[in-house]
């Protein structure tokens, strides 16, 4: 037994049928809008392994530990968020990317990611998930990063205390732990969200009157720009808050294609 297999969550599909790989390849191009968005790595196939889908594994970041995973389950695919090639990194296969395509290559896997469009897509996305999860309607767009939008804001049906809104983050995201800044009023209506690593977009949440501004990651300088602007803070952890969108997607292709889709959490505390 791997550690963490308890974490997977699978879907019965009743029989299951085989997929080609380009099929799903175009209809996720298509429902993400891939080409809507700059990014700054390759959205889509990252290594092209099997051609043949019966079962999906998910995750959120390409890694050794999802990759063996995988492997054990008997997969033919690994779909992430996070994948494996980006612009700021060496082109040169080594070390670490090096043992991470050993693994994909030598089981045949093929990897597909999917960044930007899948924080930003109104159903299965990182940030339309976490709205629904918490209880938090009315979306409008929010979240802008290198000209393009990314996120969604909303409203809670019932105003809050922080600190109510704080234990239901927690609960709902499993959450190890959390940075709060308790900083804005006393009750919470309007909250702006973006998964992940986007600490500066505190500002636009509070020029749009947001309560409370609910990311991934924490920085230095979030904490004073909050206490001096007046404005809740809580940062849940960049891996917790961008687990939703991959399952959501992973679900979707299990039903739309009658594969088996499994979900594996690695449980990253960052």
């Amino acid at each position: 037994m791997i550690p963490g297999l308890d974490t997977y969550v699978k879907l019965g599909l009743g029989d299951l049928v085989v997929a080609k790989l380009e099929k799903i390849e175009n209809h996720c191009a298509q429902i993400l809008q891939v080409d809507r968005f700059s990014d700054c790595c390759p959205n889509g196939v990252q290594v092209r392994g099997s051609r043949k889908i019966q079962r999906i594994v998910t995750g959120v970041s390409a890694c050794v530990e999802l990759f063996q995973a995988a492997v054990d389950q008997k997969a033919d695919l690994v779909l992430v968020h996070h994948g494996l090639f980006w612009d700021k990194d060496s082109r040169i296969i080594q070390g670490q990317l090096k043992k991470r395509l050993q693994i994909l290559t030598s089981a045949n896997l093929t990897l597909m990611a999917f960044h930007l469009p899948l924080d930003a897509h109104p159903k299965f996305g990182n940030n339309t998930q976490l709205l629904q999860r918490l209880g938090i309607g009315k979306k409008k767009p929010f979240g802008q990063y290198h000209q393009q939008t990314i996120s969604f804001m909303g409203q809670l049906d019932e105003a809050m205390s922080i600190e109510r809104f704080a234990k239901r983050t927690m609960k709902t995201l499993r959450a190890h732990s959390l940075v709060v800044l308790p900083f804005g009023p006393k009750k919470i209506r309007r909250v702006a969200v973006c998964s992940g690593g986007a600490p500066e977009l505190i500002r636009e949440a509070k020029e749009k009157g947001a309560d409370l501004f609910l990311t991934g990651e924490a920085n230095e300088p979030l904490y004073y720009f909050a206490q001096e602007e007046k404005i809740h803070c809580i940062a849940a952890g960049h891996h917790c808050t961008e687990t939703l969108g991959i399952r959501a997607l992973g679900k979707h292709l299990a039903r739309s294609f009658g594969i088996e889709h499994i979900f594996y959490d690695c449980r990253n505390p960052m």
